[in-house]
């Protein structure tokens, strides 16, 4: 861990298990904001994402995840209502905005982060890349496979005129 400090942790969401909790790679994610809380790098954790894949918001799973971690719900901020990475940023910007926040930590996993850092660029947020773990269910061809596939979709999105 470096001594790099952000006002917050951007954390973006992934769908939750159907029973509500976190999923593998939502929770990899939310982990690694806990992390840079518990080291004193951010004040706040912004979880983002809404409720796209089942009936479970993705930011309310988050939140309940890192209260039941001993976050301190005053240290977390839900934006709820992002339904892409491309959502992700822009409401976590109107966010940081509202709460008077500059700089910011991007935290995703690594397959994920080129798309993560995109949107962050598009929406000029003073961020961080923070890479979550991989799950450790997750098998590195699984992360190889993510890793191809994402700048892939995000050209064939770029083309279709997709953000």
């Amino acid at each position: 861990m470096n001594d790099l400090k952000c006002d917050c942790a951007i954390v973006c969401g992934y769908p939750a298990c159907e029973d509500g909790t976190p999923s593998p790679i939502l929770k990899s994610r939310i982990d690694k904001a806990i992390e840079l809380y518990q080291h004193r790098q951010i004040q706040y954790i912004l979880v983002s994402g809404g409720a796209i894949h089942n009936q479970h918001n993705e930011a309310h799973c988050m939140a309940q995840y890192a209260l039941k971690k001993g976050i301190p719900q005053a240290a977390l901020i839900i934006e709820d209502q992002a339904k892409s990475t491309y959502h992700n940023m822009m409401y976590a910007k109107e966010k940081m905005k509202e709460y008077q926040l500059d700089s910011c930590f991007v935290v995703t996993n690594s397959w994920h982060m080129i798309k993560a850092r995109y949107y962050a660029k598009k929406f000029h947020l003073h961020y961080y890349p923070q890479n979550a773990k991989k799950p450790p269910q997750m098998s590195y061809v699984t992360v190889l496979f993510y890793t191809i596939e994402m700048p892939i979709n995000m050209l064939i999105n770029r083309l279709k005129g997709y953000y």
